[in-house]
């Protein structure tokens, strides 16, 4: 059963499935691998190998209940009765937890600095198709490095559906509320102000250009103040939306969001 399931997680890699249907795929292969265990567990037990056989017995009925709470997850909206996973991601999670924030400061980084609100503005961005798959790419990029995260934060159903209301029904991205791009900067190229970023400086590619600045168009922005990248975030991939009676995953493409700092002159 390891076997196989290795192969397909191999195989299975070399395509951009996402999470929850490998997830659901891998549940209903153990479900169908776990009986022969089982079955083994019996077998034993009819030769009288009573150690060996209630031993694989009781290891078909912990498989069973992973199982159970993997189902549970990957095929309901419904919460898991009996649910031990919290109790033990208590116990071995926090370690996890914190090389995981480790690791991921040492990634990504303050790299635009920290600005105060009042000095920061929206923008608008434009794209060409080049510039619309460059952030496509990007984004891919960050969702193998682990950059982007799948998890909707964590959020109930009921926080859910809140936040569709607020988003007056838009979709609810996995990686609410939005994952900052590595590395990202802002060039001027005659009158236009263009951004270009990356998983790093080697690798930034251009990403659009910046159309309005607040209110003001970019050239009177320009004249009155000086702009800086304040930060530069993807949103889209996996979403979710509400039906009458339940949620509906879609895959949506990456979008950029943009701000930036300014100072009068």
């Amino acid at each position: 059963m390891l076997t196989i399931l290795g192969l397909l997680n191999q195989y299975v890699g070399f395509f951009n499935v996402n999470t929850k249907f490998k997830g659901r795929l891998y549940t209903v292969l153990g479900f169908g691998s776990v009986w022969y265990i089982l079955y083994i567990g019996i077998s034993f037990i009819t030769a009288h190998r009573y150690l060996r056989g209630f031993g694989l017995v009781a290891a078909f009925i912990g498989l069973m209940y992973v199982i159970y709470l993997n189902f549970m997850y990957y095929f309901t909206e419904k919460k898991a009765h009996f649910d031990i996973s919290p109790h033990f991601e208590k116990v071995v999670g926090n370690a996890q937890t914190a090389d995981d924030k480790q690791n991921s400061t040492q990634v990504l980084g303050p790299s635009n600095g920290v600005y105060r609100e009042q000095q920061v503005l929206p923008t608008a961005i434009k794209s060409n198709s080049d510039e619309i798959a460059n952030i496509q790419a990007v984004a891919q990029q960050m969702l193998n490095l682990g950059l982007i995260s799948q998890d909707y934060q964590k959020m109930s159903d009921r926080d859910l559906r809140q936040q569709l209301v607020i988003n007056h029904d838009q979709p609810i991205y996995a990686n609410h509320p939005g994952s900052p791009v590595p590395f990202a900067k802002l060039v001027m190229e005659g009158s236009h102000l263009v951004i270009y970023g990356g998983i790093n400086e080697m690798q930034a590619v251009r990403l659009g250009e910046i159309s309005r600045i607040g209110l003001a168009d970019v050239t009177t922005a320009l004249k009155n103040s000086d702009v800086f990248l304040a930060s530069i975030i993807v949103n889209g991939g996996l979403g979710k939306t509400l039906t009458r009676s339940s949620f509906i995953e879609t895959a949506y493409p990456y979008t950029l969001k943009v701000e930036v700092a300014y100072r009068l002159k």
